[in-house]
């Protein structure tokens, strides 16, 4: 069995879909499901993933619960599953990021009570896409086409020590002079984790430690990442 520090549990078409997203990423993640089954079928995709009784507190330690494992995903099709593992597993490391998926509002509080670290309502944000949808057609069927199309990619870039770019104004810098690239904004890691929107009017003093938050192609964003580490991005500076 391979030693990762993510384990998703649920083989399922949203199990799946969030394993490939961060095997994408270069993530290295485990699956596992009590459904023989199900393992049998990831398994043939070419996945990591195995049987595993998740009420049994002893399997989940072998697993690396309470160990190495930093992150899990329940995504179990069941709600009472997906509780019951959060509860399981928060006993075990009171430090583990535990993300789970809702069926509605009231599951949610119930896997918050349990210890869950995240919970996403996947209808809550199928309703939000579904009103952008009715507001604005024409930006939505451009992102499908781009970021859920995977042709673009949403990444934060570090601004590392002695970079040209701190102490200067978020205004002033203009990634489209080099980059294929749109800078969202920026996020401040000391002052908080919310994102300052570049078109918010907030015209934030760019640090080292910033967190450059930008959408592009791939291959852009490796570069300007490689840039920014060899202090290379003098030109990005606006007059």
């Amino acid at each position: 069995m391979g030693r990762s520090d993510t384990l998703i549990f649920g083989c399922g078409p949203m199990g799946q879909e969030v394993a490939e997203q961060l095997i994408g990423r270069k993530l290295p993640v485990y699956m596992y499901s009590s459904d023989l089954d199900r393992v049998a079928e990831v398994l043939a995709k070419g996945f990591d993933a195995a049987v595993l009784d998740y009420t049994d507190d002893d399997k989940l330690r072998q697993a690396g619960i309470g160990e190495w494992v930093k992150v899990i995903f329940c995504l179990f099709p069941e709600e009472a599953k997906n509780v019951f593992l959060t509860l399981s597993a928060r006993a075990l490391d009171p430090d583990l990021k535990i993300i789970c998926v809702s069926e509605s509002p009231q599951s949610g509080q119930k896997l918050f009570a349990a210890g869950a670290s995240k919970v996403i309502d996947p209808y809550e944000i199928s309703g939000r896409k579904v009103h952008e949808l009715i507001a604005r057609p024409m930006i939505v069927d451009m992102l499908e086409h781009t970021v859920f199309g995977k042709h673009l990619d949403i990444a934060e870039i570090e601004i590392p020590l002695d970079s040209c770019l701190s102490g200067n104004p978020l205004s002033a810098l203009d990634l489209g002079r080099r980059y294929n690239v749109v800078l969202m904004g920026v996020v401040d890691v000391e002052m908080s984790d919310s994102l300052i929107f570049s078109t918010s009017g907030v015209d934030h003093k760019l640090d080292a430690g910033d967190m450059l938050v930008v959408i592009g192609p791939t291959v852009e964003i490796t570069r300007l990442k490689g840039d920014l580490e060899e202090d290379r991005t003098d030109q990005l500076l606006g007059g």
